[in-house]
């Protein structure tokens, strides 16, 4: 189900939170809205599923204007990181608290609970209780829980963020999976640009209660459209006087017809070496190099070297 948001705005007393935002989500997309704390985006998830009343716009869900729609009558998903589970209840039974609020026939609601459970992979702990799990289980029972009603619109507010990074990386993955077998419109918001550059179709960069800039990831890493969502979507150094990628820039060996400089610092990180040149501006580029490309130069701190942006 696509939407459309039509010139969203949000303001709480003087403070403009969400700042006059229209973007579409394509349908079956899994689009993640990225940005800084206090950028907007989780008051713009808000506004979609209708927890917050709108000071200005449109909301449309394919076709419908739910603008003024009940949050419980327009048929979307939530997943939030404080997920809350009815501690009291199994997990069967928490899946199956939708269905049963919406009087389901009791078959009805077995069979679906069943396939949600094989679905989020907790056949095994259906009679479990939240405490039983890990917090990683806990995380895919809320989101079995958000499936339940078959919803238009899944929305997820930063829904990995209370958990470990070894079980975030695996969660962000089978999220990815799981969306590509079910194909329900999903918007994820998320602080990490990992996470969104990895699970996402379509990223919607925010700034200000304003949306930057929106497009494939890919696309808007490689192009980015201001110095802002250059430099908060990937790491940057400025060479020549200009903000560019750091492994957009290459070293060699000093005369080889590029700017000359002397290294003044070197950091292995595991699989890449961030290699910093001092040159005769004052300014002071770092360079990102695979450990091999580190190696084949042969170079250490007070080195002499040339730097150039590569071809």
């Amino acid at each position: 189900m696509s939407i459309s948001l039509s010139h969203l705005t949000k303001r709480y007393g003087s403070n403009v939170v969400v700042d006059d935002v229209s973007v579409e989500i394509p349908e079956g997309s899994l689009t993640a809205v990225l940005g800084p704390s206090g950028s907007g985006k989780s008051t713009l998830l808000k506004l979609i599923s209708g927890l917050e009343t709108l000071d200005q716009g449109r909301v449309v869900i394919e076709g419908d204007d739910v603008t003024n729609v009940d949050p419980r009558h327009r048929d979307i998903g939530f997943c939030f990181q404080h997920y809350a589970p009815f501690r009291h209840m199994t997990v069967s039974r928490n899946i199956a608290f939708g269905l049963r609020v919406r009087k389901q026939p009791r078959d009805v609601i077995a069979a679906k609970v069943a396939e949600l459970l094989a679905l989020v992979k907790l056949e095994n702990k259906a009679n479990a209780y939240p405490a039983q799990l890990s917090g990683g289980e806990r995380q895919r029972m809320a989101l079995a829980r958000a499936l339940a009603i078959e919803p238009r619109v899944l929305l997820l507010d930063e829904p990995f963020g209370a958990l470990d990074a070894l079980v975030r990386t695996e969660l962000r993955q089978w999220v990815k999976e799981l969306h590509q077998q079910i194909k329900v419109t999903t918007v994820l918001v998320t602080h990490d640009q990992g996470e969104a550059m990895e699970v996402a179709d379509q990223l919607l960069i925010m700034h200000q209660g304003r949306i930057e800039q929106d497009g494939h990831p890919t696309d808007i890493y490689e192009r980015p459209a201001t110095e802002f969502v250059q430099g908060f979507l990937g790491p940057t150094t400025i060479f020549k006087g200009s903000a560019v990628r750091p492994h957009a820039l290459e070293l060699e060996g000093p005369g080889a017809g590029a700017i000359e400089g002397a290294v003044t610092s070197i950091v292995e990180l595991g699989f890449e070496v961030q290699v910093t040149v001092l040159l005769s501006d004052g300014s002071m580029p770092w360079v990102q190099l695979s450990r091999n490309e580190y190696a084949a130069l042969g170079v250490g701190v007070g080195s002499r070297i040339s730097i150039r942006e590569r071809d």
